[in-house]
């Protein structure tokens, strides 16, 4: 019993530490997702707002290959694709059975959010220039993060932050949160992602 005792009180006195976790600085977070060469995953995308009665549910999938491409599609309600391939931006809206390329304003903007998209699965987040990023560590209510603060004030009046949420694997992003300001929130939550699989080309070539 004496060296019973002894044993609890000497593992109590020296606890094994854990391990620190994957993202605890910005230099790891990005060396961690230059470890992550591509990314497959489908998403569900569900958007708050207080004057809403229920929430609005959006369902799609997502390719990412580095450097840059990217494939985000948007499956349901509505069919929308955005495709950056070899730093070529498109977005297709589908009418019917066809893909019908959009050349409004909204290319612009969505240019700039694929983009910030690339950095954010990049883990280069402080390349931004779009956004001031803070490394945020988990509290009871929300999850370890990077929280980007928009540098714009013009856009501050808009989206009062964004939240990139870490996956358990290490250089991967679980979620994003953009919080608008009032009480729009938009959750993006990533699903059954498959890592560093080959892609080939032509998930990012648009729709004939």
């Amino acid at each position: 019993m004496t060296v019973l005792l002894a044993l609890v009180c000497l593992l109590g006195a020296n606890p094994v530490a854990p391990p620190a976790p994957w993202y605890q600085d910005m230099d790891s977070i990005r060396n961690a997702a230059a470890t992550v060469k591509s990314l497959e995953a489908s998403f569900v995308q569900t958007r708050t707002l207080k004057i809403l009665k229920k929430p609005i549910v959006s369902r799609g999938v997502i390719a990412y290959r580095r450097p840059s491409d990217l494939r985000w599609e948007y499956q349901s309600p509505l069919a929308t694709l955005l495709v950056v391939r070899k730093g070529n931006a498109q977005r297709l809206l589908k009418h019917g059975p066809e893909w019908v390329t959009d050349h409004s304003a909204k290319l612009e903007v969505m240019k700039v959010v694929l983009g910030e998209i690339s950095l954010w699965l990049d883990g280069n987040f402080s390349a931004s220039k779009t956004f001031r990023p803070e490394l945020r560590p988990a509290t009871k209510s929300e999850p370890a993060h990077v929280a980007l603060v928009p540098l714009d004030p013009a856009l501050g009046k808009i989206i009062a932050r964004i939240a990139i949420v870490f996956g358990e694997q290490p250089g991967t992003v679980s979620a994003i949160d953009i919080f608008e300001q009032g009480e729009g929130v938009t959750h993006i939550a990533f699903e059954n992602p498959r890592y560093n699989e080959a892609i080939p080309d032509e998930r990012f070539d648009t729709p004939r």
